[in-house]
Parts: structure tokens; C-alpha cells; sequence
């Protein structure tokens, strides 16, 4: 797709750049001294319009605490005109403050802010903006940990007709649900949601989803202590860290497939998986510690099924202090 036929600004000048810049920024800040001075002399919606676009200047200079404060005092003003005139405002209000909170990284106030939204879409019976509010609000409440609201979020836009719904866009409702789930502990349900998505996103020709669902299918699997048919996804998961020659995904796809390995008893594949996890796990680097000491636990247990225990205990008493670390609540 062309973006853009024109030329971009890069491609003029230095010194005409920085001067149509400068002229940009004064007459923006010239704007902004304009509406915080009219502040004094409006009341009612006229006063709440003028919160609202003041709110746009605070939010493009990432000042999203500030934005909070003049759309909050814009929705009040709203609100005490009798809102039900003025959904419309609200909707453009509340999908800023939703992205205020998302953009501080307050998950749940986003989340809460974009259930709001959601309802006040369904007031004005756009189905499109109702269906992307209500995904948005399942994906802050997953960030929050709620997964039970995340669950039920996703839940409600998977049942909606959706004009615009394609492979992808189901393959994404399913995998967001199953993740749901899966975090719930309930791998047993999750498991049709992955094989799902995992269909739809062959269907989409989106090798990065496939090997999404299958990465959750294995750990739900493995929860359930389904060897054979964790090896079988760890596999997929595997091929495709090779294909993109990606470490990372390398590291934990070989630690899945040595615990999938493990299960079957297939103790010197398993050794063999899990030992070269850890090295990729362990580059130089930011270090996944919680992973690092999952595969220690799962190779020693794999030395200990075969018998070599001192060399389990050893890899055991080295990783303790690390765990006692990380688990330390």
C-alpha cells in the first residue's frame, strides 16, 4: 500500500524544515494559551468543549496525567447537563481516557473506562465501535490479571455479529479466550479455543498466530500431563524458532519439548532439549530467571529418573538461592 505520493519534509532543506517546525510549534502554543483563556469567560458545554480540546494538547505531549483532568472535569460538566444529549461527546471522551489510562500502563482504569465505552457505543448503536471497545476492555483486563472479566469480554465480542470478522480476526477472539482460560487454570476448555485459532490463522496465512496457538496448546497439555500431544505442538513451536532463527523462542520451545519428552520417558532426548535451553536461556542478556529455574527443575528431574541423583541435587542446590530469590514473595 502507498502511504504517501508527496514529498516528505525530510526532503526539503534543513533551515526550511526548522523554520516551518518553530512556525508549527508557536502557533500550536498559541492555540493552546487561546483555550485555557477561555476557560474564564465559557460555562456549561461550551466550557466542557474547550476541557476536551485542551485535553488534546496534554495528551500528543504525553502528558496523559493532565489529559485525565480535563477530560474527567469535561465528562462532569456532561453529566450534570444530562448526558443522555450528549453520547456522542462521551464516546470521544471516554476513548481518551481509556488510552490515558493504557498509556500509564493502569490496566484496570483502562479496562473500566473501556466497558464504559462500550456501553455508551451500544447507546448509540454503532456495533463496530461496541465490538472494538469491548476487545480492548478484555485486553486490559487480561494486563490487570482479571481474567475472569478478560474471559468474559472476549466471550461477548466472539457472539456478536461482526460485518468486518474475518480468519484472523476470529483466529484472534479464540486465542484471546483460550488465554483466558488457560490463566484460569481451566486447560481442559482452553484447549478447543487454540485448536481453533490455530486453524483460522492457516486459513489467514499467519504463521506467527499458528505458532502463537501452538505455544499455548503445548502448556496446556503439559498442564494436563498429555505427553504425546505437547510433544507433538512443542515440535511446531520448535521448527518454527528454527525456520526464524529466533534464540528466544528456541530456548523456551526446547524447554517444552523436554518436558513433553520427559512425560514419555524419553529421558535422553529430554536431557538433551533442556541442556541446550538453558544455554540459550542463560546468553548474555536479560535473564528469564523464572524460566531458568523451571528447566534446572525439569533436567533434574530427568537425571533423576535416571538414576544419576547426586548430579540432581547438585543442579538443585546450585539453582536454590536463585529460587529462593524469585519466589520470595
Amino acid at each position: 500500500m502507498t502511504v504517501c505520493n508527496f514529498p516528505t519534509t525530510s526532503e526539503a532543506p534543513l533551515s526550511i524544515r526548522k523554520e516551518a517546525v518553530s512556525a508549527e510549534d508557536n502557533e500550536k502554543e498559541t492555540q493552546e494559551l487561546e483555550l485555557w483563556d477561555r476557560i474564564s469567560t465559557t460555562e456549561g458545554a461550551e466550557r466542557a468543549e474547550v476541557l476536551d480540546e485542551l485535553s488534546h494538547f496534554a495528551y500528543k505531549k504525553n502528558n496523559y496525567t493532565e489529559c485525565l483532568q480535563l477530560i474527567d472535569t469535561s465528562i462532569d460538566i456532561y453529566f450534570s447537563l444530562n448526558s443522555e444529549f450528549h453520547t456522542k461527546k462521551l464516546i470521544h471522551l471516554y476513548e481518551g481516557k481509556a488510552f490515558c489510562h493504557s498509556n500509564l500502563d493502569q490496566n484496570k482504569e483502562a479496562a473500566e473506562a473501556f466497558e464504559t465505552l462500550a456501553g455508551y457505543f451500544c447507546i448509540d448503536e454503532d456495533r463496530e465501535g461496541f465490538l472494538r471497545a469491548k476487545r480492548a476492555a478484555g485486553r486490559e483486563w487480561y494486563s490487570a490479571e482479571d481474567y475472569e472479566k478478560s474471559l468474559e469480554a472476549h466471550t461477548i465480542a466472539s457472539k456478536e455479529l461482526d460485518i468486518n470478522t474475518n480468519d484472523y480476526s476470529m483466529g484472534i477472539d479464540n486465542l484471546n479466550i483460550g488465554m483466558a482460560l488457560e490463566q484460569l487454570d481451566r486447560h481442559q476448555e482452553a484447549i478447543p479455543y487454540f485448536l481453533t485459532s490455530r486453524s483460522l490463522f492457516k486459513k489467514a496465512k499467519n504463521p506467527e498466530f499458528v505458532n502463537w496457538s501452538d505455544r499455548h496448546l503445548t502448556e496446556c497439555y503439559l498442564a494436563l500431563k498429555n505427553g504425546p500431544e505437547a510433544q507433538f505442538h512443542a515440535q511446531h513451536f520448535f521448527n518454527y524458532s528454527k525456520v526464524t532463527e529466533d534464540l528466544d523462542l528456541e530456548a523456551y520451545a526446547r524447554g517444552s519439548l523436554g518436558q513433553a519428552l520427559r512425560l514419555q520417558k524419553q529421558y535422553e532426548e529430554a536431557e538433551e532439549h533442556l541442556r541446550r535451553s538453558l544455554e540459550l536461556l542463560t546468553l548474555e542478556g536479560n535473564r528469564d530467571w523464572l524460566n531458568i529455574i523451571e528447566a534446572n527443575q525439569e533436567l533434574a528431574a530427568v537425571l533423576f529418573a535416571q538414576g544419576r541423583d547426586e548430579e540432581a541435587k547438585t543442579r538443585l542446590e546450585r539453582i536454590a538461592t536463585v529460587e529462593e530469590t524469585m519466589c520470595d514473595s
